[in-house]
């Protein structure tokens, strides 16, 4: 039986946190990661803990150890999308586009009404020369959520597609 965490406990795990974003923040990977370390089991397995080492994780860009993590977040919160999301991220920098690819693919089903998840599917198949699949992914993204039209004329995976994309943008003006 778990005990109740004493406010002083509280004050210290949130501090621990902050201390470990804090040196995220700065690029001090390996700092962010000790502070989490120094938690206690408990506290080190909690959700909160894990989100935190994941974002250390993956913008350090340390795929192969940040992949566990988003498996175990992925299964432990899985009405979150965005933990479906994260998976498919690491997964894809971690192993494959194509089981990035499938992650997602799984999810659309789930949350059909996620623009992130169709805009990242269209990603993966302009990445993979699916360029037909692509454009109904983004356009299903696109008018789930417009902010991603913009956004897309920035991003690198997209660049095969750039002419259409500015033509969409033309488009919704």
């Amino acid at each position: 039986m778990s005990r109740m965490q004493s406010e002083r406990e509280k004050i210290l795990y949130r501090k621990t946190l902050t201390y470990a974003n804090g040196y995220r923040e700065l690029g001090m990977f390996d700092d962010a990661l000790r502070e989490l370390a120094d938690l206690s089991p408990p506290n080190e397995q909690r959700k909160e803990t894990q989100q935190m080492k994941l974002a250390i994780l993956m913008e350090a860009e340390r795929w192969n150890d940040a992949l566990p993590v988003a498996n175990h977040l992925a299964s432990l919160e899985t009405s979150d999308p965005g933990n479906l999301v994260n998976l498919a991220f690491v997964t894809r920098r971690a192993n494959s586009l194509s089981g990035a690819r499938s992650i997602l693919e799984t999810a659309a089903k789930r949350f059909p009404d996620e623009a992130i998840i169709h805009y990242n599917l269209g990603c993966y198949a302009c990445c993979s020369d699916e360029l037909d699949s692509a454009k109904l992914y983004l356009l299903k993204a696109f008018e789930l959520d417009p902010n991603y039209l913009k956004m897309s004329l920035k991003d690198e995976d997209l660049s095969t597609l750039r002419d259409w994309l500015v033509e969409q943008s033309d488009r919704s003006l």
